[in-house]
């Protein structure tokens, strides 16, 4: 126990410093371009936490990124690795618009629960394919999700330029849902809505299955050693399976909140790569699902502060997504970071 506690108070220094790393580094940049870092990085967190609108505007944000970082975390702690869930979030988010502008006349809360619930079906049965592939066939899953992707993405494509196109101007979208099934706003003209609550909840389910239970366990196991898991007596092809489908089903749920929350329709390019930075936060906090609310919170509030430093500081906007980056970076790079503190904790319990 006491080992395991070392480990994550390491792992929460390194983590620590190397976030402050990449501010540094971020501010040596800014100060390179003759900009003030200290001006802008205060405009970053006034415009991430200034007002109830910003705040609420970051925390908009967090909520696909928690679900596809989530996503993320339970596919790849079995150790089968799902790339394609960009593509199961299209499906997902298609599946809960059709539900939205086809069965108008069911009660909100009913065609709200229906459209979730099919968005995860979705997505979880177009994981199922490269699972399937994987698990009896050994063909690898990182390349068949990368091109279900696309699949996914042009398909929905197609559909709503052409059979489910939008009657209300040509948008390359479907009709608006039906107004019962739109998730209410919590903060005037912001993003916010009511699926943040439910991310709450689905976080805490998550969280309990993978630390908790013996699902979460055997995924561990899987990960770890297949060939072991199945020597006591796990069935590995069973658990990974079921992990993909978790995964899928999660990110065609992020998909539904997209459109039941934030857009009231499907748009053909609703997703600007939330499964890739929902996956990057996953493997930066290394599949936690706790690290992975945290961190989702921090990548939002660089992507709605970095709007208003860019404002402030007049810099460039590909600078601003080269700063990001660095910070990226120097997180990737946590565990280069122990070997800096560990010296320090032996002379901590020498002393």
């Amino acid at each position: 126990m006491i080992k395991k506690d070392k480990y994550k108070v390491e792992y929460l220094i390194s983590l620590f410093i190397s976030i402050a790393a990449a501010l540094l580094l971020g501010g040596i940049i800014m100060w390179f371009y003759g900009k003030n870092p200290i001006v802008g990085y205060k405009a970053m967190f006034e415009g991430a936490f200034n007002s109830q609108y910003r705040f609420a505007t970051t925390l908009s944000k967090m909520v696909p990124l928690v679900l596809t970082g989530l996503a993320t975390a339970v596919s790849f702690r079995a150790g089968i690795y799902n790339i394609g869930g960009e593509g199961q979030l299209y499906l997902g988010a298609f599946a809960a618009a059709y539900v939205g502008i086809t069965f108008t006349s069911l009660p909100g809360y009913l065609g709200i629960l229906i459209a979730v619930l099919l968005a995860a079906a979705v997505g979880a049965a177009y994981a199922y394919i490269p699972a399937l592939l994987k698990v009896y066939y050994d063909i690898d899953e990182v390349i068949t999700t990368i091109m279900l992707n696309s699949v996914a993405i042009f398909f929905t494509g197609y559909l709503v330029n052409y059979p489910f196109a939008t009657s209300q101007g040509k948008m390359g979208g479907t009709d608006v849902i039906a107004e019962g099934y739109q998730l209410s706003r919590l903060v005037r003209l912001s993003n916010l809505n009511s699926s943040i609550f439910m991310v709450a909840v689905i976080g805490i389910v998550i969280y309990y299955l993978m630390e908790k239970t013996t699902l979460g366990y055997d995924f561990k196991m899987v990960g770890q050693n297949k060939d072991f898991a199945d020597y006591g007596g796990v069935n590995s092809k069973k658990r990974m399976i079921t992990a993909m489908l978790i995964s899928g089903g999660l990110a065609g749920i992020a998909g539904a909140f997209e459109v039941l929350g934030t857009h009231f329709r499907f748009l053909q390019a609703i997703s600007p790569g939330y499964y890739f930075d929902g996956m990057l936060i996953a493997l930066i906090v290394k599949n936690n699902p706790l690290g992975i609310i945290f961190m989702s919170f921090f990548f939002a509030v660089l992507k709605t502060g970095s709007m208003s430093m860019e404002m402030a500081t007049e810099i460039p906007s590909e600078l601003v997504l080269i700063i990001q980056s660095v910070i990226i970076f120097f997180i990737a790079g946590e565990a280069g970071m122990k070997k800096i503190i560990k010296p320090l904790f032996k002379r901590g319990e020498e002393a």
